[in-house]
């Protein structure tokens, strides 16, 4: 069998990757035997698999109905078939897929993981019928309130964490407990931790260990600060004993004898340039000559002391800053195993597998060569692997992959990975690039290994080809040369040595437009007409306000609103623009509305959190499940009356006693009474009924929130309960960060972070703050897991330490470097991604005023234009020739004329939310296994009529316990209120009487459903047992007709008590629906 290949393709922003690949794909399914059962293309988003399917379908459609296809030509040149046959196997082809869609194996690497898991079940240790979990917030919250409940019970760890806290108070951390270990703890879920050897996880779980590491590290502090204070000391005794003063000094107090308060003050700040001159040849000691009390204090052993605690600072600050860089997070270090404890016991409680465990527990699977037996499992044998996007696969991804293509090359098929390193952007999400550019650098033999760079850009004109192409190739060369070489991991211009792109038009067209904006002034000033005063405009104020006016230009060239596309950095810059366009377009003439269409949407910024109704709702709930809750109760007014658009919302009082008078003016009447109903029913039926309460569906503008809450409700449970408890907690973790999904087809401008526009293209890009550091932010800072190389720290395998400048005179030096360049690739990649969405114009806008640290994209952009050079020869341009320096406007190219097309309407739109009435022959199922048939309030009509009664009775002890179980029930969604209220009555009645009420005496200990385990290994459990006077009752409950097969069964229970030492027992059947006992 011949040998497969591996082929990589480059594939810069818009050289046809998508075209390719699919073109890749068609010609495979015309190969014998069902093919598409053969294919796997995996990608890395759904909207992605999406339109390769539909790519492909359609095509074979085109083909198959004799439509003209693009890809015909190819298919004919690359199978030898003329274009009738092709076209008839098309349709052949089709028909195959249509009626065997389940092996059409296009999918993103989470789904194919997911069904690779499936088969897998028993080998993961898993249960049958698991659930995935998307998002691992809130059982990582649930795993940290449980493990410091745990801490009551558990010495070690109580101690354990009451280090953890002093030593953040010793720091001026945070003082919340669980939010640093949550920060810490998101670790637990990143590739660099699961990757970790069972060695260095074994240590984490060692505290004993950890407790001696942190001593040995916390001693070498200790030593390094003792050492300088008792230097400064000596150096203080010398100068006190020859009268030295600090005037005749070298800089006088702010030179030697600062130094020496520092070292005495334990403070290890760098020695300052005026006390590093007493190591120069000759010393520097003063301004004119030594003071002979000053000799006489050098002679004495000052200069001695001093140049000792020189050299010792200068040999030890190294190590001393390392141990306090390992110690700030030490602490949190050792919970994290029980975290991790935790958070599998909670997710196998839950009957739940988290996606990001996905990779780790496929990667054990599939380790060694085990491609036969994969495919056996998943039922599938796949000859063909293609991936796209793979510069955002991850290390465990690629290790799960590889067996599987390396299988296939070996077999003699052939393989494709599509990618492109500077569009490399969800580091953050474990992607790793480097994968793709080590084995570009390391593998490419052109003969197993083919690399297949694309260099065609055939999405944008000409104009905005030649400016990208210029623009990075010179700044990479910029910041390539803006880090000394020793401090370099990697070469941004190898990187970026594919950036420059051919033009296949080969002529004009095309508009590129950005601007830098100075901060202005205001010019109104105060009353007391001081200069100081006035009103300084940030840049954000002041794109925000010419951004209608670019709305329009792009507009008056035939331009429709949803042309346009607005890229930000963060979402909350998209909010901005959201806000902005909004209040432009309220506040706009008619006239200006009519011409111009200035409607905006963004899925980023329509979270659920920014609706006023929605957190109306929220606080509602809040207060069902705690009446107590004040900031409840005024979040619910004051939201509640933003909800209805009143303008005296932000002035009404909301302490207890004004708030409870104004609720009566504003709620509708008999809301108390409605609170108190609403508390004890299931959450979606809350929601429901609180909608309808107090009217929330009436406005058009609320509807798509409302479904989208309703929604998430709906699919809120899983295997967790439905009370207002749960919910309120994954409402706080994760709820109130989703947003409402939109369609695509609206005619407005969109706003997407840079990180949602990666696969798209606008016509017209509006880049507004084009201003991004290219370094983490200070609030920003990622863990980095080192390894240490020198004693003491290398006892502890690896360690994590927080990124910041000062590691750079740590021992992770190297680290912090190569963490410092990560970064300022990935910002980059950013603004390559932003700069590459644009078809026909781009506009941006950038700050004038240069950043102090001078690293910020903004400052990359300027240095650019003010470059001669052109390193992109005849397919770029010299950019200072296009920057005009006095209007701070750089222009390329002009606007083109757009064809103006029909609008094309067709959309559904709901005015109003529709409340679920739950007629006679509907009724919504909700979370349990069970429901009521809501007819007659006839409960003998329940489905599973019998497990529910068993439910019931389960968690009753005294007749008591019977609200509190029923009221669980009901907010489960098992029961109505109605039904409920029947059920109670029912059951009082029936234990009312002897001897059935003497089994619910508070004086009785009651064993429920007690797990009898047998010598054979197997177990027996009968529904209650009592224990009381030396007498033992045995009661088995039965909610059916009489069956003589219970009797043998209860007969058995009381051999076994018999056996088991229990004496005086009386065993009973009660056929509770009849009331009838029976004695057995």
């Amino acid at each position: 069998m011949g040998t497969g290949t591996l082929t990589i393709y480059s594939a810069s922003a818009g050289s046809g990757k998508t075209f390719r690949l699919a073109g890749i794909y068609l010609s495979q399914l015309f190969k014998p035997g069902n093919n598409y059962r053969k294919i796997l293309a995996v990608t890395f988003t759904n909207k992605a698999t999406a339109e390769m399917k539909s790519r492909i379908l359609e095509q074979l459609y085109n083909l198959a109905s004799g439509k003209q296809s693009e890809y015909l030509p190819d298919l004919v040149r690359e199978t030898g078939r003329s274009e009738d046959i092709i076209r008839r196997e098309a349709g052949s082809i089709l028909k195959s897929i249509l009626h065997d869609f389940s092996r059409f194996s296009v999918s993103t690497i989470d789904a194919f993981f997911q069904k690779v898991l499936r088969s897998f079940t028993r080998e993961a240790g898993l249960h049958s019928g698991f659930n995935i979990e998307l998002d691992h917030s809130q059982i990582l919250s649930s795993a940290i309130d449980k493990m410091i409940a745990s801490s009551a019970d558990d010495q070690e760890l109580q101690e354990w964490l009451r280090e953890y806290v002093m030593a953040n108070l010793e720091q001026e951390k945070n003082w919340n407990l669980k939010q640093g270990i949550v920060r810490l703890s998101e670790e637990l879920f990143r590739e660099k931790f699961k990757i970790l050897s069972e060695n260095d996880v074994d240590k984490l779980r060692d505290k004993k260990f950890l407790l001696g590491y942190i001593t040995n590290i916390s001693s070498f502090i200790t030593r390094f600060e003792q050492s300088l204070v008792d230097f400064g000391k000596k150096c203080e005794n010398i100068l006190s004993q020859n009268s030295v003063t600090e005037e005749m000094f070298y800089r006088k107090g702010n030179g030697i004898p600062a130094f020496i308060r520092s070292l005495i003050a334990g403070r290890t700040d760098p020695p300052l340039n005026a006390v590093m001159e007493i190591m120069k040849d000759p010393p520097r000691w003063s301004t004119g000559a030594p003071s002979t009390q000053l000799q006489n204090a050098i002679r004495s052993g000052l200069e001695e002391t001093l140049k000792a605690a020189l050299a010792f600072y200068e040999k030890n600050r190294t190590g001393y800053l390392t141990a306090r860089v390992i110690k700030s997070n030490i602490y949190t270090l050792g919970i994290l195993a029980d975290v991790l404890n935790e958070v599998r016991l909670t997710a196998t409680s839950e009957n739940s597998f988290l996606l990001s465990d996905a990779g780790e527990v496929l990667s054990l699977i599939t380790r060694g060569d085990q491609a036969p037996f994969i495919y056996e499992k998943i039922g599938n044998r796949y000859e063909n692997y293609m991936i796209d996007e793979f510069q955002d696969t991850s290390i465990l991804q690629w290790k799960n992959f590889y067996p599987l293509i390396n299988n296939s090359m070996g077999e003699g098929y052939d393989n494709l990975v599509v990618g492109d390193i500077k569009q490399s952007i969800y580091r953050w999400r474990n992607s790793d690039w480097q994968i793709l550019g080590r084995m570009k650098e390391e593998d490419v033999d052109q003969k197993r290994i083919l690399s297949k760079p694309l260099t065609t850009n055939w999405r944008s004109l000409s104009e905005i080809i030649r400016f990208n192409n210029s623009l990075f190739s010179l700044i990479p060369a910029q910041i390539q040369e803006s880090f000394p070489e020793n401090q370099l991991p990697f070469s941004f211009t190898d990187l970026y040595s594919e950036a420059v792109q051919d033009d296949p038009r080969k002529g004009s067209g095309g508009y590129v437009r950005l601007e830098f904006i100075d901060n202005e002034h205001d010019s109104s000033e105060d009353d007391s007409g001081d200069e100081k005063s006035k009103n300084k405009r940030s840049f954000n104020d002041i794109v925000l306000e010419k951004l209608p006016d670019v709305i329009r230009e792009i507009q008056s060239y035939g331009y429709s609103a949803s042309d346009i596309g607005i890229l930000v950095r963060e979402r909350k810059e998209g909010e901005a623009v959201l806000r902005r366009m909004v209040d432009h377009s309220s506040n706009t003439t008619t006239e200006d509305k009519t011409r111009f269409n200035y409607n905006v949407v963004s899925n980023d910024s329509l979270t659920l959190s920014n609706s006023h109704v929605i957190n109306f709702i929220v606080a509602v709930i809040k207060l069902l499940n705690d009446t107590d809750d004040q900031i409840a109760g005024a979040e619910m007014l004051r939201f509640f009356m933003l909800s209805r658009g009143m303008k005296n919302a932000g002035s009404v009082p909301l302490y207890k006693g004004s708030r409870e008078d104004k609720s009566t003016e504003y709620y509708p009447a008999g809301t108390p009474e409605f609170l108190d109903r609403t508390r004890y029913i299931n959450l979606f039926d809350a929601v429901e009924n609180i909608i309808q309460h107090f009217d929330l569906g009436d406005s058009p503008f609320n509807v798509a929130y409302l479904n989208t809450f309703q929604d998430l409700i709906i699919n809120f449970p899983g295997s967790r309960t439905t009370d207002f408890d749960t919910f309120l907690e994954w409402w706080e973790m994760t709820g109130s960060s989703k947003s409402v999904i939109l369609p695509d087809n609206q005619d407005a401008a969109r706003v997407f972070t840079i990180h949602k526009s990666k696969g798209l293209e606008f016509k017209v890009v509006i880049l507004p703050f084009l201003s991004w550091e290219l370094d983490h932010g200070s609030f920003k800072q990622p863990v980095l897991w080192v390894r240490p190389d020198k004693p003491p720290f290398n006892d502890l395998g690896l360690v994590p330490v927080r990124y910041s400048p000062g590691l750079a005179d740590t021992f992770f030096a190297e680290e912090y470097y190569i963490e410092k360049c990560s970064s300022y690739l990935d910002n980059l990649n950013l603004l390559y991604v932003a700069m590459t969405r644009a078809t026909d114009a781009l506009y941006g806008f950038l700050p004038a005023i240069q950043k102090k640290s001078g690293n910020s994209i903004s400052d990359l952009i300027r240095n650019a234009f003010a470059s001669d050079k052109n390193l992109a020869g005849e397919r770029g341009i010299v950019l200072r020739n296009f920057y005009n320096d006095d209007q701070k406007l750089f222009e390329l190219g002009k606007m083109p004329v757009a064809t103006v097309r029909p609008a094309i309407r067709n959309e559904i739109i709901l005015k109003d939310y529709k409340v679920s009435k739950k007629p006679d022959s509907l009724r919504l199922r909700l979370h349990g296994e069970n429901y009521f048939l809501f007819r007659k309030e006839e409960i003998r009509q329940k489905i599973n009529y019998g497990k529910l009664m068993h439910e019931v009775f389960e968690g009753i002890d005294q007749k008591e316990d019977i609200p509190r179980i029923l009221k669980r029930l009901i907010i489960e969604g098992k029961l109505s209120v109605s039904e409920s209220d029947v059920l109670e009555k029912k059951i009082m009645s029936l234990i009312s009487s002897l001897p059935v009420s003497e089994w619910f005496d508070k004086g009785n200990r009651v064993m429920r459903e007690a797990e009898i385990i047998l010598p054979s290994g197997k177990t027996r459990r009968p529904d209650r047992i009592i224990l009381r006077n030396d007498r033992t009752v045995l009661i088995d409950f039965k909610f059916g007709e009489e069956n003589a097969h219970y009797a043998g069964q209860l007969r058995e229970y009381r051999e076994i008590l018999l056996k088991m030492g229990y004496k005086n027992i009386d065993s009973f059947i009660w056929y509770v629906d009849n009331n009838k006992i029976v004695t057995v």
